[in-house]
C-alpha cells in the first residue's frame, strides 16, 4: 500500500474541503493517509496566481499547480525535516470556465485537481456545469465581484462555502463538493498509477 506521510490543501473553502476528504476517505483502501478529521491541522489559505475566474483549461490548471506548490511548502514547513522516503503531499483545487460555444458565450464551470510531491504534478479534471448566460456575463462582461454578480440566483452569504453555487443551480443534484470530490479522485488514481503510466509511455 502506498503512503503519504503529510498533507497539505491549498484552500480553506469548506465545500471543497469535503470532496477533498470524501475522495481520500474513498481510496484508503489503496492509500495510507494522514488523519483529515481536522481541516484546521492540514488545510492552508494560498494565493492561486490567476485570475479569480480562470478563463480556459490552462489558466484554471495553472491555478490548481500554484495552489498545490504552495501547500506543499507548508507542509514542508510544518512537518519540518525528514526522510527521502517520506512522501510529502501538496493539493491544489482551482475552478475555472471553458467557453463551449464562443458565439454565445457559453460557459461551463469545472474543478482542477493538482497533487504536487515536491517533483511532479498529477491532476484530475472534474465534469462541466453549465452557468446561466446572465451569470456569466455579471461576471466576465460587467466584472462584478462573484458574490453580487449571483444575486439575482442566490443571496446567502456563505453559499459557496456549503453547497457551492452550483449546487444551486443544480437543485441538489449536483454540489461543488462533488465535483471536487471527482477531480480529487481522478488525481490521486493517477498519482497511484504513475509507474503504470511510465510503461505504457
Amino acid at each position: 500500500m502506498e503512503t503519504v506521510h503529510g498533507l497539505m490543501l491549498g484552500t480553506t473553502n469548506g465545500a471543497k474541503i469535503h470532496g477533498v476528504q470524501a475522495a481520500c476517505e474513498a481510496l484508503r483502501e489503496a492509500i495510507d493517509l494522514p488523519d483529515l478529521s481536522q481541516p484546521s491541522t492540514w488545510t492552508v489559505q494560498v494565493e492561486s496566481g490567476v485570475d479569480d475566474h480562470p478563463l480556459g483549461f490552462a489558466m484554471t490548471v495553472h491555478g490548481a499547480q500554484n495552489r498545490a506548490q504552495a501547500a506543499h511548502h507548508h507542509v514542508i514547513r510544518s512537518i519540518g525535516p525528514h526522510g527521502p522516503d517520506h512522501v510529502m503531499m501538496g493539493i491544489g483545487v482551482e475552478s475555472g470556465f471553458i467557453d463551449v460555444d464562443a458565439s454565445l458565450f457559453t460557459l461551463y464551470n469545472f474543478d482542477v485537481c493538482a497533487l504536487f510531491d515536491g517533483t511532479h504534478f498529477f491532476l484530475g479534471i472534474s465534469p462541466g456545469f453549465e452557468y446561466p448566460r446572465r451569470l456569466v456575463h455579471n461576471i466576465f462582461h460587467h466584472r462584478q465581484p462573484f458574490q453580487e454578480a449571483r444575486q439575482y440566483i442566490s443571496a446567502a452569504p456563505d453559499v459557496e462555502r456549503q453547497a457551492g453555487l452550483v449546487g444551486v443551480i443544480a437543485g441538489g443534484l449536483v454540489d461543488r463538493p462533488e465535483m471536487t470530490r471527482l477531480c480529487t479522485r481522478l488525481a490521486w488514481i493517477r498519482y497511484l498509477r504513475r509507474q503504470a503510466y511510465e510503461g505504457w509511455q
